[in-house]
This record gives structure tokens, C-alpha cells and sequence, in this order.
């Protein structure tokens, strides 16, 4: 469960205001916020190939528009948008984190 923790305060912590303005206009940014997310999963010691899963889908979800795009699609496309929004649009990214997460701590890679 120690996951979980790592990634807060990787994906809040260590996440500058530059990473989180930059993530979705540069592949090379969401890099970079990807690289300081995974530090604390390092703590964890997930394996070679659970950190990589991890890292992929975290680089994949934050640089893209996916989370916005399921919202729309589930028909949440309200609650996507303001007054609601940021906000539901942090948590729906997040727990589908955490989700994904979950998922790769529970393999046996």
C-alpha cells in the first residue's frame, strides 16, 4: 500500500508548476515529470517491469487528454467543466492512477 504514498508525493510533491502547465504541450516535459514521479517508487521497489508499466501509463494519461475524453464519454462531460472542473478532472486523473497502479503492484512480473 505504500504506493499509494509514493505516488502523492510523487505526482503532487515533486510536480512543479512547470511540469504541470508544460506536461500536456511537450512530450519531453511530461518526461521530465514522469522521471521525478517515479523517484519515490523507487522506495517501493516495484520490479523493472512494473516500473516501466507504471511510468508509461502515467506519461501516456498526463501528457494526453484521455481523462477529459472518458469523462465525456461516460457522460460526465458536465461535470468536466467549470465550476466543477479542475477539480473533477484531478480527482478522475488521479484515481484512474492509483487504479492502474493497484493493478501493476498485484502482478507477479
Amino acid at each position: 500500500m505504500h504506493w499509494i504514498y509514493a505516488h502523492i508525493i510523487g505526482d503532487f510533491l515533486l510536480q512543479t508548476d512547470w511540469m504541470a502547465k508544460g506536461k500536456k504541450e511537450s512530450w519531453w516535459i511530461a518526461g521530465i515529470h514522469t522521471f521525478f514521479y517515479m523517484i519515490p517508487f523507487i522506495l517501493v521497489h516495484p520490479s523493472i517491469q512494473q516500473a516501466i508499466l507504471i511510468a508509461a501509463q502515467h506519461m501516456i494519461q498526463d501528457h494526453s487528454n484521455f481523462v477529459k475524453w472518458l469523462m465525456v464519454k461516460k457522460g460526465s462531460s458536465i461535470f468536466a467543466e467549470s465550476p466543477m472542473a479542475p477539480w473533477s478532472i484531478i480527482i478522475t486523473d488521479n484515481i484512474l492512477h492509483i487504479l492502474w497502479i493497484a493493478f501493476v503492484m498485484h502482478l507477479s512480473i
